[in-house]
C-alpha cells in the first residue's frame, strides 16, 4: 500500500473534473480529489500501486487535451474511506 499526491495543472471545465471524480470512484480507491479552480486538480490517493497508476493513466487518457503538467510526490497514509470530492 502507498499514497500518492498527484497534481494536474491545465484549463479544467467542471465536467473534465467530474469526470476524473469518476474515474477515480470507479476504481474503488480511497482518498480525495481536490479541484483548486478551474487551474489545477489535486488527487491525495491511497492504495496498491497498480492502481494509483491506473488511475493516473485513465485520468490523463480521458482529459489529456486539458492537461499542460503534472506532479507526484509520496504522501504519508491519512486513512480515508472512500474517495471525497472537495471543490
Amino acid at each position: 500500500m502507498i499514497a500518492r499526491k498527484i497534481t494536474y495543472q491545465g484549463n479544467f471545465d467542471p465536467e473534465m473534473i467530474g469526470l476524473i471524480y469518476d474515474i477515480t470512484r470507479k476504481i474503488d480507491i480511497t482518498g480525495e480529489l481536490k479541484a483548486q479552480g478551474n487551474k489545477e486538480v489535486v488527487l491525495n490517493l491511497e492504495g496498491d500501486p497498480s492502481m494509483i497508476k491506473l488511475v493516473q493513466h485513465m485520468v490523463e487518457h480521458k482529459v489529456k487535451t486539458a492537461i499542460t503538467g503534472k506532479t507526484v510526490e509520496q504522501i504519508p497514509f491519512q486513512y480515508y474511506t472512500g474517495i471525497t470530492f472537495l471543490a
